[in-house]
């Protein structure tokens, strides 16, 4: 295992985690949990205070096939550390989605890169502001037109000016999909999910490849294949530099608080002379 997995990634020290040896219970479910509930998605009381908060620029809806071990599944990480923007579903358990606003992550045939779905949303914005341009001429001719075309008339320019203005920022900071949809299952589960009435219409959104750090990989599987909080950290980034700010400040890391807490507590005990190896965390 690398000694870094995530190089250019700026997380939250989570050397507090180390001192937290006991397990305690859930304050919901009342069940014996390590640093957080992976049934309730909450963490446990008295780490709750110390663990880093993120704000996501969209909805992000998680649908976990119920085969699928909680405390072994990296989904539980987003919906802590982004309880307000989070929510994780038990397949059949699935909501009515609307196309239009709405994207699935998962690679196929006819799925989209998310520079491929730039290029379609942008292409109709510039059809969207033609029309706007388009209106507001006619406007302005129609006010110098009219018996009251004086300094109210000039008003009124200056204000369409200004609001035209507005209209561009707002539009260049809006996302063409308000909801993310991803699948936390294994490879072979994922097909009675993804071809579901409610979701088979929805656009599909490929991930740019990157290789997995997780340290449970499925045999046979390549390693691009990434666990769950892995790709809704990379669709996150690129979300972000393509639509939103193509400079990138670390808005996202801390989506990967656990997983490298996780990662570094498995390195380093395969790297340790005891060679005790921790159960909880093999396959």
């Amino acid at each position: 295992m690398e000694a870094n997995p995530f190089p250019e990634a700026v997380i939250a020290d989570w050397s507090f985690l180390e001192h937290s040896d006991s397990r305690s219970h859930c304050p919901k479910c009342r069940k014996s949990r390590k640093y957080y509930c992976y049934t309730c998605f909450i963490p446990l009381p008295h780490l709750a205070e110390h663990l880093p908060y993120i704000r996501l620029p969209l909805k992000v809806d998680i649908i976990k096939h119920p085969s699928e071990i909680d405390g072994k599944s990296t989904a539980p990480h987003a919906a802590i550390l982004a309880p307000l923007d989070v929510t994780i579903y038990t397949y059949p358990c699935i909501p009515d989605y609307d196309p239009n606003k709405v994207v699935l992550v998962f690679p196929c045939e006819d799925s989209l890169t998310l520079e491929e779905i730039l290029k379609t949303s942008s292409n109709s914005l510039k059809k969207q502001e033609l029309t706007k341009v388009n209106l507001e001429t006619t406007e302005k001719v129609e006010c110098h037109n009219s018996l009251d075309s004086g300094e109210n008339g000039r008003d009124r320019e200056e204000e369409t000016e200004q609001t035209k203005g507005e209209n561009k920022l707002t539009d260049a900071k809006s996302l063409p999909f308000e909801r993310v949809v991803f699948i936390d299952s294994t490879w072979n589960q994922t097909n009675n999910i993804v071809t579901d009435e409610r979701l088979k219409n929805l656009k599909k959104i490929e991930l740019s490849s990157h290789n997995t750090q997780f340290w449970r990989c499925q045999d046979g599987i390549p390693r691009t294949y990434l666990s769950t909080i892995e790709a809704i950290y990379y669709f996150l980034v690129d979300v972000h530099r393509l639509f939103i700010n193509p400079e990138y400040n670390h808005e996202y890391d801390n989506m990967l608080f656990f997983f490298c807490a996780m990662y570094e507590k498995i390195r380093s005990s395969l790297n340790s002379k005891s060679g005790k190896r921790l159960k909880a965390y093999e396959r």
